[in-house]
């Protein structure tokens, strides 16, 4: 309903403990004007002063992302046209035996907080709040 997303990257992890990931990829990004309102005001600059294009996005990227204590990661990117973008965001961070959170926050203004309830071994129940998508929920398939 709201649109849709897909950061597609490969990459390769260096250093001996392999905190670091540096990779190029493709990031496709389509938002149909709704009724989501962004709690960081206005969307039509980032935090850099550069001019959003998070609602209609077809370009390459390349960037590097480093994991930090607590396992926070750390990712700092370019698109094709120039757009710089640095993210940082936690998974997997255990509430309870069987509850997972996760949040991430950008420079585009985007922000996301879920959970993740795990259900069986292998198919674990989804939730999460997006500031350009809304609400969403699903299984999710761990192998």
């Amino acid at each position: 309903m709201h649109g849709y997303e897909s950061e597609t990257m490969i990459g390769r992890y260096f250093g001996k403990m392999q905190w670091w990931f540096p990779y190029i990829g493709f990031d496709y990004h389509y938002k149909q004007d709704g009724d989501i309102k962004n709690i960081f005001g206005s969307e039509k600059y980032n935090w850099f002063g550069q001019l959003s294009n998070k609602d209609n996005r077809k370009t390459i990227m390349a960037g590097i992302a480093y994991t930090l204590p607590l396992l926070f990661v750390a990712d700092a990117r370019i698109d094709g046209n120039g757009k710089l973008c640095f993210q940082l965001s936690r998974e997997d961070v255990p509430v309870t035996s069987r509850l997972r959170f996760n949040i991430m926050l950008n420079t585009d203004k985007e922000y996301t907080a879920g959970l993740r309830y795990i259900a069986t071994k292998y198919f674990p129940i989804s939730s999460h709040y997006d500031s350009d998508m809304g609400v969403g929920g699903g299984i999710t398939l761990t192998y």
